[in-house]
């Protein structure tokens, strides 16, 4: 009996550490950061074969428009995450969510793009990662923030790990979303 109480508590506490390390966030401290948004993590670095594209306009939390190199304009939906609605009809916070987008990617900012295992959603909208020029995961700093949660649609989860720890983290701080509404 003692010894399966043991083997209990090893587990536990593996499960611990391996819990602490997966939701662990190592905030980008900078001397001029705005102290009322919060700072992002910039682990995920942007790809090498990223293709860049131009802020058209922005649609919500979510969804924006973007110009590629040949001047095409592509209706985008940030794979991975989803924000409070603004339309039809309102949810608490996408105002809020909106705005962040705005705040993360201007327009007329050049982003780097990335697309994972499934290019298009019912809806014929590009799924993209996106980078903005200082190489913020805006996909994370979005969920970082209580902005959006993460979803997983599969087969396009390359990043839903960290995506959901951080969905944890922001929701246990109660930030953005998570301490709103």
């Amino acid at each position: 009996m003692k010894r399966v109480i043991v083997l209990l508590v090893v587990i536990a506490l593996v499960a611990l550490a391996v819990w602490i390390v997966a939701t662990q966030q190592q905030p980008a401290a900078t001397p001029d950061a705005d102290p009322g948004i919060p700072a992002v993590d910039n682990g995920i670095p942007v790809p090498s074969d990223a293709q860049e594209m131009t802020v058209v306009d922005i649609t919500d939390g979510d969804t924006l428009r973007l110009r590629d190199d040949t001047g095409a304009v592509e209706n985008v939906r940030l794979v991975g995450i989803d924000t409070p609605e603004v339309y039809p009809v309102y949810e608490c916070f996408g105002d809020e969510a909106e705005a962040e987008l705005l705040r993360l990617a201007p327009v007329g900012s050049t982003l780097r793009v990335d697309a994972d295992v499934d290019p298009f959603d019912d809806y014929d909208r590009l799924l993209l990662y996106l980078w903005n020029d200082d190489g913020t995961f805006i996909n994370l700093a979005l969920v970082e923030g209580g902005f959006a949660e993460a979803i997983r649609v599969a087969p396009n989860d390359l990043h839903f790990g960290e995506l959901l720890a951080a969905e944890h983290a922001a929701a246990d701080a109660s930030l953005g979303m998570w301490g709103s509404c």
